[in-house]
């Protein structure tokens, strides 16, 4: 549902765009204008996001650690997953 990727006109890595679903966020890039907003675009549609940007960013700040621990966890429990073959509870055949 989210990906995030370093955009072609990323500086030292800073600017990067997001997918959210259909849509892709796009910050403001490092030095930009003053005038220069945010923006969420899909399909030739454009939203400024001048006046929530900074709110979008934390959500999806938040939203990527979420996924991160989420993947991390998953990637624990499959390593600790039993055998195939074998069932919680019972002992091993020989």
């Amino acid at each position: 549902m989210f990906s995030l990727s370093t955009g072609s006109d990323a500086v030292d890595g800073q600017t990067r765009t997001a997918r959210v679903g259909k849509w892709t966020y796009t910050p403001v890039p490092p030095g930009a204008a003053e005038e220069t907003d945010a923006t969420l675009h899909r399909e030739g549609l454009e939203v400024n996001l001048h006046y929530s940007s900074s709110i979008f960013e934390d959500f999806l700040d938040t939203v990527f650690r979420i996924q991160d621990e989420f993947n991390r966890r998953s990637q624990e429990v499959a390593a600790l997953k039993a055998p195939t073959g074998e069932s919680r509870g019972r002992m091993p055949r020989v």
